[in-house]
């Protein structure tokens, strides 16, 4: 079997180090001049999959201790030490310069050959497929059981559109919940959470449980407090987390606390500006994903609940006589004879907005 390499990784480590360190810093792949037009096409921001050789690896074992301590095969770990000598990681592409590509994410040592480059695809890369059609959060289950809150948070940027610490909270204390109480969601109601704010921190729950609004195990009390509670109903088993170190931004982060009152609060700040605070929300979100949520959470089990939620009844449907748009039953107006949805009759409603639940 011949190999031919494409190019070579640049950048700081000469010897090996910390694999976390090592995927949090930016590398250089230098492409061999002949591979240049193969590079067409590739985008700044695009996640890569790079193929490349363990050159100063001479030897492994196939079974060992491995990185996090456990005995393991060589095919059950990430071992640089293989009997083939590859490894694959995948990268985001932050710049491209004819044939320098900087990467961010790149697990591979200085001089590292590249053996190739391939666009990362959700449908072929992600760990779904058929064997996840039971079980859907299969993936992210396993993440909680783990406590990869890093990898969780990732998750959960594509569904908030940002990296900020609200986020990595909540994703840090509904999985923190889910394993204390041994649960897994099916989006049934068997789980339920409690928010008591509608920050970004409750996107972060609504990710990590699988209790969201739309299958109705999502319960929010307008409390304006950064906590959550998760109930399982069969045994009426419970925990509630709260944050407990409000002040952490004037502490620890002063600079981000003032970009913020000048950025979200004032909203006085310019793109360089909001650039900068998205840059430092997301160093602050991955800091917390460190943390132990002991040290972030004040955590009460079994709390006393004010009255949990009954499963979500359904209701008939019935149509409005102005517009004929079908209305659930109990949000129909009726006027002498007539039956109207609740605009056409111009009649009040609650909403729920950035200031929390608002008679409209």
């Amino acid at each position: 079997m011949d190999l031919e390499a494409i190019g070579k990784v640049k950048n700081r480590f000469d010897e090996p180090e910390d694999i976390k360190e090592m995927r949090e810093s930016e590398s250089q792949i230098i492409v061999d001049e002949n591979y240049i037009e193969g590079l067409d096409g590739l985008d700044k921001g695009d996640f890569l999959k790079v193929v490349f050789y363990f050159h100063e690896s001479n030897d492994y074992e196939l079974k060992g201790k491995r990185r996090e301590g456990k005995v393991r095969g060589v095919f059950a770990s990430r071992s640089p030490h293989r009997p083939s000598q590859i490894g694959v990681t995948t990268v985001q592409l932050m710049e491209k310069d004819e044939n320098v590509l900087k990467v961010y994410g790149l697990d591979a040592m200085n001089g590292t050959p590249i053996l190739d480059i391939k666009p990362y695809s959700s449908w072929l890369d992600e760990p779904t497929g058929l064997k996840n059609l039971d079980n859907p959060r299969q993936y992210i289950n396993t993440l909680v059981e783990k406590e990869k809150y890093d990898s969780i948070l990732a998750k959960a940027g594509e569904l908030h559109g940002h990296y900020c610490p609200n986020l990595s909270l909540g994703v840090i204390g509904g999985s923190y919940a889910m394993k204390k109480l041994k649960q897994t969601s099916i989006g049934m109601e068997d789980v339920i959470a409690i928010i008591e704010t509608n920050n970004c921190f409750s996107d972060g729950i609504q990710y990590s449980t699988g209790c969201t609004f739309g299958n109705n195990s999502l319960i929010y009390r307008d409390y304006g407090k950064t906590a959550f509670t998760l109930i399982e109903r069969k045994n009426q088993e419970s925990i509630r987390l709260y944050f407990k170190q409000n002040d952490f931004l004037e502490k620890e982060y002063p600079e981000t606390q003032e970009l913020f009152q000048k950025v979200i609060v004032e909203k006085n700040g310019d793109k360089k500006d909001s650039k900068k605070l998205t840059k430092k929300w997301k160093q602050i979100a991955y800091d917390f994903t460190k943390k132990q949520p002991t040290n972030l959470f004040k955590i009460e089990k079994n709390p006393q609940i004010d009255k949990i939620p009954k499963k979500a009844p359904i209701y008939e449907d019935k149509y409005c006589d102005k517009c004929d748009e079908k209305v659930m039953a109990t949000r129909i107006i009726k006027k002498e004879q007539t039956q109207y949805c609740i605009p056409c009759a111009d009649e009040t409603y609650i909403q729920l907005d950035g200031r929390g639940m608002i008679q409209k």
